[in-house]
């Protein structure tokens, strides 16, 4: 019994260290191909090389991620479960998962990528591109993607300091409240289909001196075909001559299919914007403003809006506060006023709880009633 003990452990040890020699060998190969380069091989080698026992305590999320991942196929995600009140609405109180994204990205061949982002509470593929990226001065995506237009756009919901987008942005930058939703219905989050070459420039020794983005889109929001002839014209340019500050502007010059109401034909109508930005990030201090101005058919809009953070206990606990102006009809005056405060706090990592709460002070031709609404959003990343 002694000796079948002894020639299977024998024979596993065979096995493992072909295993590994094997494993070698594959890498060695791919990178002869340029399939991988050196480094990235090596990075392989040292991941699946056995962990010392030192009494350090490796997260769990990091063993799946290991155990999962590979520089071809990277999975990731993160799911928003979020309560609500509200003094104004039927339904006053409403719980509900907000969204559950999972995200797969990697790279095929050096520096050619590709992202999928799909939600599977209302299914629906978000972002699918594939990106060439030869240096940081320059990468090209060609797919569904976010648009080069203002710096709030740019943010991922689990980065963004409150539950909502700010509701200029929303109703100027292709999300619920703009009427990209009327043509096809959907939330767009900031995103449609085409092609987009954006990079970073002049590097100053920690931080990049511009950023710019440009790019062609259909025009017709997310997952969702052509609705006329016509293709939109989109591009941001910012700045950063001091650490941490960041201006700069953005313009979409563009067109929506939609009707103005039940008993007026389907057209075509212009949708043109441009965006003034500003943006500090400090070590505990976070502020950022931007003003838009927009058309849509001969409508003028402008939005305007300024928001603040501190970190009171760094990457475990910060409070936040927003000031939105929107007009949606500059000839009536349609105006209203969000105030909103908040706070957020990070159980693990970038997982957190986020409490906000919203005075909204419309004016007369506006035509709503003001509101009291309050937001609790668990989040978790994975």
């Amino acid at each position: 019994m002694k000796k079948l003990f002894i020639i299977l452990f024998l024979f596993l040890s065979f096995l493992v260290t072909y295993a590994q020699d094997a494993d070698t060998t594959l890498l060695r190969k791919l990178v002869e191909k340029q399939v991988l380069t050196q480094q990235e091989a090596d990075e392989i080698i040292l991941k699946n090389q056995p962990e010392k026992t030192n009494n350090e305590t490796t997260l769990i999320p990091q063993k799946i991620r290991e155990a999962f991942n590979t520089p071809y196929l990277n999975f990731g995600g993160y799911a928003l479960l979020m309560y609500k009140y509200s003094d104004v609405l039927p339904i006053k109180h409403d719980l509900n998962p907000r969204l559950v994204f999972i995200s797969m990205n990697g790279k095929l061949y050096n520096n050619i990528g590709y992202t999928v982002l799909a939600d599977f509470v209302n299914p629906l593929i978000h972002e699918l591109y594939g990106i060439w990226s030869p240096s940081n001065a320059f990468n090209l995506k060609v797919g569904q993607m976010k648009v080069p237009f203002t710096i709030e756009n740019q943010f991922s919901l689990t980065q963004l300091e409150t539950v909502y987008n700010t509701r200029s942005i929303s109703s100027l930058a292709s999300m619920a409240d703009d009427v990209m939703k009327l043509q096809n219905g959907r939330n767009n989050g900031g995103r449609d289909i085409g092609i987009n070459a954006s990079g970073s420039l002049i590097n100053m020794k920690g931080y990049d001196l511009m950023e710019y983005g440009i790019g062609v889109f259909q025009g017709s929001g997310i997952s969702s075909p052509e609705k006329d002839n016509k293709k939109d014209f989109s591009a941001q340019l910012i700045l950063q001559p001091i650490k941490g500050f960041r201006f700069g502007g953005s313009v979409y010059f563009g067109a929506a299919t939609y009707t103005l109401s039940p008993d007026i034909p389907v057209a075509t109508h212009v949708r043109d914007r441009w965006a003034l930005s500003t943006e500090y990030r400090g070590n505990r201090f976070y502020a950022r403003a931007e003003w838009l101005h927009g058309n849509d058919g001969g409508i003028k809009k402008e939005g305007l809006y300024g928001t603040a953070l501190y970190n009171v206990v760094p990457k475990k606990v910060n409070v936040t506060c927003k000031v939105d102006y929107y007009n949606k009809n500059k000839n009536t005056n349609a105006e209203v006023i969000d105030y909103t405060i908040g706070a957020n706090y990070y159980f693990f990592q970038q997982c957190r709880v986020q409490l906000n709460y919203t005075y909204s002070d419309y004016s007369t031709q506006w035509g709503a009633r003001n509101s009291n609404v309050v937001y609790s959003q668990l989040q978790f990343l994975f």
